[in-house]
């Protein structure tokens, strides 16, 4: 009976071992996970199939070994061109290896095994021991006379003639071969006590490999094992402070109950707020102060109602200057001979003159006057009176601007001296507070014993 079946780099199984208890044995799993790969390495061992699909990717071997009930060991090693087995019996200090016996295992494997085909006298034999996955039960695919031929190889007389037919053909077969065998015998003698130590070598070679492919894979599983000491060493030092930490904060006292500070975190926001208004308007107030004052403002009615009457007797004079060039372009009178038209004209100067004497007490008046002062150019007088009523405009709506953020922050101040004197202690560590030490710097947070 087989207690234990191990398989390395086998189809999927890279290295496998499988304890059988006495018993049924039955062995489930998900599929693609290697339950056929098992039965076919069973199959490997007693049968020794072409190596088609047994080794696994990458390997250059694959190996299965079953050990029996009696302590007996049976390893199949199976390469890309050639397959050997190792018997080891209980108690043999070496294992007996067996290679180039052609595709039949050794007749010493089979006999240790009893896994062998059962042969009926139609020569097709039959697997009573492993069934293959996707055929259905024992014999029911096989014709009638295969099944005939089966239960009637079972029986006692019938198995006794197969035995008595296949003896005899073996007789004959070994008395042949003993012949041909005899004849060579001699010569390849001393060549085969030279060879005899091979498959053994093979096979310790062949475990070497199998030793230093696993050594290669220790070593390269060494660092990520160093580096997770590594890391265990770091983490248990780490564990190591903290526990020293936690001893020593389990001796603190509890600290006091936190009172909700939603209300205070927003007066401090404000408070924020309007301290940086307050920081923008001082440095604005800054920049004023720096300002020159403006120069005094003269009184400007008397000197508009001069220039007014300036303006007028300008227009005034421009109308004279304008009649006395018309009448310099006027041609003398002609000779007149009839003194109607001379009294006319008589009549004419007449009323010429009362115009002119008119005109000349007019011109009288004007000069008696004093002249006017000499205009000086007022557009830049203009551009300062616009650039200080401009001026004056943003230092007014600066000053409301500071007196309304003003009193928002003394708002701000009363209610956050109102809730300072709810609350009557800091909310962090439990000392007195007062509103000019919270606005300003005084405050200090007292430790445990200093809030108790």
């Amino acid at each position: 009976m087989i207690t234990r079946l191990t398989l390395t780099n086998f189809m999927a199984h890279a290295a496998t071992v499988l304890d059988l208890p006495p018993g049924l044995s039955v062995l489930t799993g998900p599929n693609n996970t290697g339950k056929s790969a098992v039965v076919e390495a069973l199959r490997c061992l007693t049968q020794n199939p072409a190596p088609h699909h047994v080794i696994r990717h990458g390997a250059a071997e694959a190996r299965v070994t079953v050990t029996l009930s009696d302590g007996t060991e049976v390893t199949w090693v199976r390469r890309p061109r050639s397959a050997i087995y190792a018997l080891t019996r209980p108690g043999a200090a070496e294992p007996e290896v067996f290679a180039k016996f052609g595709r039949t295992p050794p007749q010493e494997i089979l006999d240790v095994l009893r896994l062998d085909l059962v042969p009926l006298e139609s020569g097709d034999p039959v697997d009573v021991h492993i069934g293959d996955q996707r055929q259905p039960i024992f014999l029911l695919n096989q014709p009638g006379t295969v099944i005939a031929g089966f239960f009637a190889a079972s029986s006692e007389s019938a198995h006794l003639i197969a035995m008595q037919n296949r003896l005899t053909d073996r007789v004959r077969k070994t008395k042949g071969e003993v012949r041909r065998l005899e004849g060579r015998l001699g010569a390849i003698a001393a060549a085969l006590d030279k060879l005899a130590p091979l498959p053994d070598l093979e096979y310790r070679l062949s475990a070497a490999d199998a030793l230093e492919t696993a050594l290669a894979a220790l070593e390269r599983d060494m660092p990520a094992l160093e580096r997770t000491l590594a890391e265990r060493r770091r983490l248990r030092g780490r564990l190591d402070r903290l526990a020293r930490a936690d001893r020593l904060l389990s001796r603190l006292e509890p600290p006091p109950a936190l009172t909700p500070t939603e209300g205070l975190a927003r007066g401090l926001e404000r408070q924020r707020t309007l301290t940086a208004v307050r920081d923008r308007m001082a440095g604005r107030d800054a920049v004023l102060e720096r300002l020159a004052p403006p120069p005094p403002l003269a009184e400007t009615a008397n000197l508009a109602a001069r220039a007014g009457e300036l303006a007028r007797t300008a227009r005034a004079g421009r109308g004279q200057a304008a009649k006395a060039a018309v009448l310099d372009r006027l041609q003398a009178p002609p000779t007149l001979a009839d003194t109607a038209a001379l009294a006319g004209v008589l009549a004419a100067l007449a009323a010429t003159r009362q115009a002119l004497a008119s005109r000349r007490r007019a011109v009288g008046r004007l000069a008696g006057l004093t002249p006017p002062p000499e205009a000086a150019a007022t557009r830049p007088l203009a551009e300062l009176a616009a650039a200080l009523a401009a001026a004056r405009a943003d230092v007014t709506a600066a000053r409301a601007d500071v007196a309304e953020r003003r009193q928002r922050l003394d708002d701000s101040e009363a209610r956050i001296a109102a809730r300072i004197a709810t609350l009557g202690v800091c909310p962090l560590c439990g000392a007195r507070l007062s509103t000019a030490d919270f606005l300003g710097t005084g405050h200090r947070h007292a430790g445990p014993k200093e809030g108790a």
